[in-house]
């Protein structure tokens, strides 16, 4: 009999996405959250208030780890986050993302 593989547990995926996230850090941290967090607003990867709590940091470094911080908390952000990066001339961060998700 052949085993049927199985898809990776919700809690795999969080893990494996946090992980990438931590390794992107540096690359973000070159970018304005500022360019791209309002996109990721109107996608419903984020809300208003966490929109806010990014902004309300005084650091760029600070706003990108409150972001990575709140992303980890959701299932469904890669494919924004790529997209937003993408639309704000972060191509090069975008490529970086989809390369570390394979």
């Amino acid at each position: 009999m052949a085993a049927i593989p199985c898809s990776r547990s919700l809690a795999d995926m969080r893990a494996f996405q946090a992980d990438n996230l931590d390794r992107l850090r540096d690359a973000l941290n070159a970018t304005n959250p500022k360019d791209f967090v309002p996109t990721l607003v109107a996608r419903n990867v984020l809300r208003s208030f966490e929109m806010s709590a990014v902004y309300s940091k005084a650091t760029r470094e600070e706003q990108i780890s409150a972001l990575i911080d709140i992303l980890k908390t959701k299932n469904h952000w890669v494919g924004p986050m790529t997209d937003a990066l993408i639309r704000n001339g972060q191509a090069v961060v975008a490529k970086q993302l989809i390369e570390l998700q394979r």
